[in-house]
């Protein structure tokens, strides 16, 4: 895989989530679809690799101490817990690839497992210190919504 150089390449680094908004094709913006305050990193490397990772700011703790995803204590917590915890975090790593304004990730791991082996397409925006991605449309409540996440050099 040949990967552009730092020079050629302003998405080196890592960069915090400031904002995540969702854009209905109908006009309708929800801004905070994340929270108030999202938290979430995202980097990308000199040699071609990324992760990213948000949730929401506002997040219940667990019912009970759970030291690891694997331990007994995550297998007894009640699944409508479990599935707010899922639902409020998402996050996923693999390779990149840039061809102008347009960042492609390819997934090797992800929170989605059906996004394993997919590509995410995002176009992107440079402002000063903060970079804004936009996901390509995708069907939400059977209404095509784009997704733009805005995130500051750290």
């Amino acid at each position: 895989m040949s990967t552009p150089s730092i020079q050629n390449n302003p998405l080196i680094g890592i960069w915090k989530l400031i904002s995540a908004t969702a854009i209905d094709a109908d006009g309708r913006v929800t801004p905070d679809v994340y929270g108030v305050n999202p938290v979430g990193y995202i980097t990308y490397t000199l040699d071609g690799h990324m992760m990213v990772m948000f949730s929401k700011s506002d997040r219940p703790p667990l019912s009970q101490e759970v030291q690891s995803p694997l331990s007994p204590q995550m297998q007894s917590l009640p699944v409508e817990e479990l599935a707010q915890a899922f639902t409020t975090f998402n996050a996923y790593a693999g390779t990149y690839t840039l061809s102008g304004n347009t960042v492609n990730h390819q997934i090797e791991i992800a929170s989605i497992s059906n996004r394993v082996g997919t590509t995410l397409v995002r176009t992107f925006t440079l402002s000063e210190s903060r970079v804004t991605l936009l996901t390509t449309p995708v069907l939400s409540d059977g209404v095509e919504t784009v997704f733009e996440l805005v995130w500051e050099r750290i």
